[in-house]
Parts: C-alpha cells; structure tokens; sequence
C-alpha cells in the first residue's frame, strides 16, 4: 500500500524556508511512530530537514543529484523509488516534499493527512487533489491538528 503523509495547514501550506511553519509536537511524534520501521520515500530537501529523527527501516531519497546520506538510498525518481521500495515491505510511506506529493497523488492508495488547525504562511503547498477520487476512512480530532486518513476510491467502471 502506497500512503502519502503529510501535515498540512488549512490553507495547504506544507512548508515555509525550508522548515514547518509551525511546531506541534502531539503530530510530529505521531508521524514518527507511524513511519518506525517502515519505508520512507521522500525528496532530497524533506530529508535533510528530518533525517536525524527518523526512525524509518528504510529511507528512499529522490534526486538527480550525486548525494551520499549513510541512512538513506538516492534513487534518481518516484517511479525508482516506488518499484525499490515494492521490494522491502507491503506500507511505503510518502513524505513529501510538494513535488514529490504531487506525482505521488495518482500511485496513493491512501492519505494520512495531519491538516495543523489554522492558516500559514509559507512558500510550499500540498498539491490541491479531487476530493471525489477519496472517501474519509477515519478522522481524529486533537487541539491543534485534525488526523484524516483518506482512501482512494475505487472505480468499479474500469475495464479489466
């Protein structure tokens, strides 16, 4: 199962100057535990950001870059990404950053979405996504945050 996670704020906003604009540690510590031992594919920028806290089996990091991370495998692209990470387990997390989110859209089979209480500013947004082709599996609201997991929902009109 392919699973986008993201924190977003209610305007979208993902990130501002290379940093989260805002600091909720009840989300933070749940990304972590939702990602332990899982893999973690992400862009070269999102992990520099969070690769000291990362407690992922296995980091997959997208660049056209020649990059060495002694935690991380650089694959030169999601479509890379995805078909290594089919290898090692059944979940693979995607996490972003906004480029890597929005060619991750089509493969999602679900969303994990944090959607941080109030707007922010900031310089990068999550792709705008068709809330038609998602049902809301299940919400949890906290003070700050409201936790939704999304599912894709499946078009029985395709042919096979």
């Amino acid at each position: 199962m392919k699973i986008i996670i993201a924190a977003l704020g209610e305007n979208r906003v993902i990130g501002d100057k290379d940093k989260m604009p805002w600091w909720v540690p009840e989300e933070y510590q749940q990304f972590l535990n939702l990602i332990k031992d899982q893999t973690v594919i992400m862009g070269r920028k999102t992990y520099e950001i969070f690769s000291k806290d990362l407690p992922s089996q296995r980091n997959l990091v997208v660049s056209r870059g020649q990059h060495f991370y002694p935690r991380a495998e650089i694959v030169p692209s999601l479509e890379a990404a995805l078909y290594r990470a089919d290898q090692f387990s059944e979940n693979i997390f995607i996490a972003g950053g906004a480029t890597i989110y929005e060619h991750a859209l089509p493969f999602a089979d679900k969303m994990y979405l944090s959607w941080i209480k109030g707007d922010y500013a900031g310089d990068t947004w999550f792709p705008e996504f068709d809330e038609r082709d998602w049902h809301v599996e299940h919400k949890i609201e906290h003070d700050q945050f409201n936790f939704v997991i999304y599912k894709k929902n499946i078009c029985d009109d395709e042919p096979f």
